[in-house]
């Protein structure tokens, strides 16, 4: 799935030392040209470690590009003949298709190379280590992109709502069913609505972006099946694992989209209505403003929720442990779906500074680098750090802290089956086949024919898709 970024305000910069780069990217040939993704983990990371980098290697220039639609001028790039660009750290699955045509440079040097006293690949956290292996069509395995960074996904609340109104945070999928009953039933009045009309909803949602769903139902799937059970359905070595009467482990994600609908769906009442073709940023600022109580969304929701002024006194985000289903079992409660699977730090083949390249690749995901993105980016890059040197002071962070080491287990929807590293499938079949969107504009009422209709798609493809991805 692809992990959409929101800019409320301005959606692109171009950012660099020296000057803004050329539309052309003929650029210098002594200077390390990188471009980032600039969303809403925004760019002033990437600014503080090309400065601190440099000021460790006076002799080093770098030039950095960091926009919205960084996909878009990398592939540009990649295609032209006159590519100058010498590192990429973006998101999309086009780093499947870049590897797979030896468009990026091997990483297979740098991964045995050392970092904070441990190899890189030995720094790559625990969820993400599979992920760093693309597995070539004649079956041998080669690194072509590291991860970027580790997100956290899930339901977020305004703390000060929950305070006002002496709400308690649910552990239970019961309670949180209970708590949206409770809000919904106390009929509050939207800030701004003087006469009353319109109430605060338990959720609003982006409609546009249902895949942010996942974050959610995802964590349900593991606390039923496990983390185990899931990593081997990822093998997707047969078509039958879709079946849900001869799988146990999708018949849990069933389940799990079932629990979904009990709180989204249309009948249940729970969501602000009119939302289902709204993006992330419209939904965030209403929820910025009071409209509902929650949001299923990312951790970069922090960042976004900052830009958002004048709503100090109503408004503070909160991020709760997902809570537990009455259908898991014990050993999985604490297992948590990681964000980030299909981001990257890669270098182009045709870069002349490779070496370069990698040593500023290993001083990001130092520990400095590491503290660097927490302070700067509020957010937390795919690596192990130690994190007790940095003084953090900000309370969202250090609750989120709190709740990633709650989580004894995490996973991501990561592959290394061909079919799903030629982009053919996924979780879902298919990203089209995601039930969400049908149920919330109410097109899909029954998810057995949801499920049905999924098992039916990739039975019928299967066979195409094995042989696409020999």
């Amino acid at each position: 799935m692809k992990k959409k970024f929101i800019i409320p305000a301005l959606l692109v910069s171009i950012l660099a030392l020296g000057g803004l780069a050329s539309c052309d990217n003929n650029q210098s040939d002594d200077t390390l040209n990188i471009v980032v993704i600039d969303a809403d983990y925004g760019h002033d990371w990437i600014n503080t470690m090309r400065d601190d980098y440099i000021a460790a290697h006076p002799d080093t220039k770098i030039k950095v590009t960091a926009l919205y639609e960084s996909e878009s001028l990398i592939q540009q790039h990649l295609a032209s003949s006159k590519n100058n660009d010498d590192l990429y750290i973006s998101v999309g699955a086009t780093w499947k298709s870049n590897a797979a045509t030896n468009s990026f440079a091997s990483l297979d040097d740098l991964l045995e190379e050392t970092v904070d006293n441990v190899k890189v690949k030995d720094k790559v956290s625990d969820e993400f280590k599979d992920s760093i292996y693309f597995t070539k069509s004649d079956g041998s395995k080669h690194c072509y992109r590291l991860p970027f960074t580790s997100g956290l996904g899930g339901i977020f609340y305004n703390t000060k709502m929950f305070e006002q109104n002496g709400w308690q945070i649910p552990t239970t999928f019961d309670e949180l069913l209970e708590l949206c009953k409770t809000i919904k039933n106390a009929k509050i009045a939207r800030p701004g609505d003087l006469d009353g009309t319109t109430a605060v909803s338990p959720f609003i949602y982006t409609g546009r972006n249902t895949d942010y769903f996942d974050y959610l139902v995802f964590d349900w799937w593991a606390q039923i099946a496990g983390k185990e059970n899931i990593q081997d359905f990822l093998k997707y070595d047969s078509a039958d694992n879709f079946d849900v009467t001869k799988s146990e482990t999708y018949n849990a994600l069933k389940t799990a989209t079932k629990r979904w609908k009990e709180l989204f769906g249309p009948d249940a009442g729970y969501c602000v209505d009119g939302y289902n073709n709204k993006d992330a940023g419209d939904a965030q600022k209403d929820f910025v403003n009071g409209y509902a109580a929650m949001m299923v969304n990312g951790d970069w929701l922090y960042n976004a929720s900052l830009n958002y002024t004048g709503f100090e006194d109503t408004f503070e985000l909160g991020i709760m442990k997902t809570p537990v289903l009455s259908e898991a079992k014990a050993e999985y409660a604490d297992t948590s779906y990681i964000i980030g699977e299909d981001q990257y730090i890669a270098i182009p083949a045709t870069s002349k500074k490779q070496d370069l390249a990698k040593d500023f690749i290993k001083y990001m995901i130092s520990d400095e680098g590491c503290k660097t993105f927490v302070k700067k980016a509020h957010g937390f890059l795919a690596y192990d750090a130690d994190y007790s040197s940095i003084e953090i002071t900000d309370k969202f962070l250090l609750s989120e802290i709190e709740l990633r080491n709650s989580y004894t287990s995490k996973f991501t929807n990561f592959s290394s089956d061909r079919k799903y590293l030629c982009n053919n499938i996924d979780i879902w079949g298919t990203s089209a086949n995601r039930p969400f969107l049908s149920v919330l504009n109410g097109a899909q009422a029954n998810l057995d024919t949801s499920f049905v209709n999924i098992y039916s798609t990739v039975s019928a493809r299967w066979q195409d898709w094995t042989d696409k991805s020999k």
